[in-house]
This record gives structure tokens, sequence and C-alpha cells, in this order.
């Protein structure tokens, strides 16, 4: 309120130093620009004041943008990671160390972030030593749901044999989860957030057919001599 009545009568005195003379205006150039110069300081005074946020809204609004740019590198490694699964390992510097792996009922499937590791290295390994990795192609597209702090993920996986035959087509959603910021019981902020929490198998399709799960361990054959566990691994990853 100050600083609009600084603006009001700066204003006020800026305007009183067009003087008529004989019919003509005479402006007094040099105060003015002084005015208008103390207008500006004034007018950006009030601007910071009208800006300005608590304490808690301010940390709320650094903890968004916080999350943002984790969400934003979380993006960035999956888009680099994804065309590149059948021949190396992920950068899993984007999980959590307590991520959990759920297939589409919800079930967990896996937990902590070294039996994931250790789930696509076997996974890796399987399609490996039956698929010509060279010639297979994985594609996908990626979005962001922000009201759940979400990346979903729709992959197509199309695996070459290395001993010939038709190629093998894997479809499906996978669904990143992501956590905010992690708090004591008595609202003291305790870890940064911003890593991945969940991964959430939505679907699978091989082939057009809809594989049930469990997709994890499942290294035997499934119907037309097709490896379940090599596929599960593709699909699980894509």
């Amino acid at each position: 309120m100050k600083s609009l009545v600084t603006l009001l009568a700066l204003f006020s005195g800026a305007s009183a130093l067009v003087t008529t003379t004989g019919g003509k205006s005479e402006v007094r150039r040099a105060s003015i620009s002084q005015s208008f110069g103390l207008l500006l300081e004034s007018s950006t005074t009030v601007e910071k004041e009208s800006t300005s946020l608590s304490p808690f809204l301010q940390e709320m609004v650094d903890e968004q943008r916080e999350l943002q740019m984790d969400v934003g590198k979380a993006m960035d490694v999956l888009r680099k990671d994804y065309p590149y699964f059948l021949k190396r390992a992920p950068d899993f510097s984007i999980y959590h160390d307590s991520i959990k792996i759920k297939d589409s009922t919800g079930k967990v499937q896996l937990s902590k972030l070294s039996s994931y590791k250790n789930a696509f290295s076997v996974m890796r390994t399987m399609i490996s030593l039956i698929y010509d990795t060279d010639r297979s192609v994985l594609q996908n597209r990626m979005v962001y749901d922000s009201t759940r702090t979400q990346i979903r993920v729709s992959f197509n996986a199309m695996l070459v044999p290395k001993l010939g035959g038709r190629p093998v087509h894997v479809d499906g959603i996978s669904v990143y989860s992501i956590d905010s910021i992690i708090r004591d019981g008595d609202g003291e902020r305790r870890e940064r957030g911003g890593k991945i929490v969940e991964h959430k198998i939505e679907k699978m399709l091989v082939n057009g057919n809809a594989i049930q799960p469990p997709y994890f361990g499942v290294f035997g054959f499934a119907q037309g001599a097709v490896p379940a566990g090599a596929l599960a691994g593709a699909g699980a990853w894509s």
C-alpha cells in the first residue's frame, strides 16, 4: 500500500512538471526523466511485494520445481535407454533403491533395486542367446501424466530369431511412478524425491496374444516353442 501511494505521488509530480506558457507546453525534460526513473523503481518494488510468498508456499514451489527437473531427467534417460536395452544395461541412477515391479494385477513381482538389476541382466542374456539383437528393433512412445506423476511408455519390440523363422512382435505398456519429497512423521524433509519407485507392466501382447502374469521368473517354453522368459524380459523393460 505504501508503495502504491509512492507511485501515485511520483505520477502526480511528473504531471506537474508540464506547464503551459503562452498556450505552448513547456516540458522540464530532465526532471521528468528523474521522476520516471523513480517511478520504474517503485513499480519494481510493488511487483516484488505482490509476488513474494510465505516460507511454506515458497518451499512447495521449490519442491515442485525440483520434481519437474527430476521427471525431465528420468524421461531423458528412459528415452536414451529404450532403443539399446537389448544390447546394454540401462542407467539405474533414476530408480529408487526400494523400487517395486508390479504386474497388471498390481501384484509385486520384484522389489529392491538389486533384484531389478539382476532381472534385467538375466533377460538380456536370454534374449541374446535366442534373438539377433542387431536385427531386432525396439520402438516406444512416451508421455508424462502430471496428475499421477507417472511416465507411461507404450512399446513395440520386433525380435528376430537367430535360427531363422518369423519375427516375434511384443507390444505393451509400462508405467513408471515417481515419488515426491520423502518426509518423516513430523513433516520434516527426510529425503529428496524424483526417483522411480514403481514399474508396473499394465499390458503385454506377443504376436497379438495377451501374456498373463507373472512376467518375471518364467524361463520355460510357451505355446509355439516361444521362450516365455525371454519375451517377458523384453516386454517388462520396454
